[in-house]
């Protein structure tokens, strides 16, 4: 992967955001939704059996131990709120759970989105490309039979990854017997990506979990009356920074200059 070929210079130290930090930040954003309509109700928990920032349901979970950037923290809500829980939500109106839940093969798409999320709000770094793209580089090697130690190796020896950053992607891809989602985000985001350029619209995905061959079906049963058009919309959407980054993605066909566009 060429997002690979050169680590992304050390950046200054920036302001840090712990765990309740985060969750404040949550909570606002929780409530620009919930002024729409106060069914947008999801819990929001300071865990300490959690690693990340992470959705599940309707509950976003927050790790205890969590110190990012203040520049991360629009970029990591509009993914895992204003994607994943505003699909879930949208999902509960409709009149089948499997909205909510998630139709079959979903997930690349969803992810995709979430990644999509953080380019539009200018949160997509150079930092979070390589990491994602380390991610693909680790399952891949996974599941051709490598171990532990040999992804480490590759990612430190043959990409250029820090030690740290490559020894948080293995362990996260070996966790419980082997991790093979984290090969689907770029992909997903690549295909919204996509999508987007040849002006095609994102306003199925927002019903609820679905893929992308789902639109169709989706369209047709909106026409039909048989399912009702999202009632929450994305809020970085009605952002002009963001109006203004997707209507230069118009058009364009290469994925290196996309993630170029800034």
């Amino acid at each position: 992967l060429t997002i690979l070929a050169q680590p992304p210079p050390r950046a200054p130290p920036g302001e840090k955001v712990d765990a309740a930090g985060v969750a404040e930040a949550a909570r606002e954003l929780v409530r620009k939704y919930r002024a729409i309509d106060e069914g947008f109700s999801p819990t929001i928990e300071i865990r300490d059996d959690v690693g990340s920032l992470l959705v599940s349901g309707r509950k976003l979970m927050i790790a205890s131990s969590t110190s990012m950037l203040r520049s991360r923290v629009d970029a990591l809500l509009s993914h895992e709120i204003s994607v994943h829980l505003l699909t879930h939500f949208n999902g509960a109106t409709q009149g089948l759970t499997v909205f909510r839940t998630g139709l079959a093969h979903y997930e690349g798409l969803q992810e995709g989105l979430g990644v999509f999320a953080e380019w539009a709000v200018g949160g997509l770094s150079a930092a979070r490309l390589r990491l994602l793209a380390g991610r693909v580089v680790a399952v891949n090697s996974m599941l051709d039979g490598a171990e532990f130690v040999e992804v480490y190796r590759e990612l430190v020896d043959g990409h250029g990854l820090r030690r740290s950053s490559a020894f948080d992607i293995t362990t996260r891809v070996f966790r419980s017997g082997g991790f093979a989602k984290d090969s689907i985000y770029l992909k997903g985001f690549q295909d919204v990506i996509g999508l987007v350029a040849k002006g095609a619209s994102l306003e199925p995905f927002w019903i609820g979990k679905i893929a992308r061959e789902h639109v169709g079906a989706i369209e047709e049963l909106l026409q039909r009356n048989l399912i009702r058009p999202p009632l929450f919309k994305p809020e970085f959407l009605q952002r002009e920074d963001v109006e203004d980054r997707i209507a230069r993605l118009r058009g364009e066909t290469s994925f290196a200059k996309i993630l170029d566009v800034e």
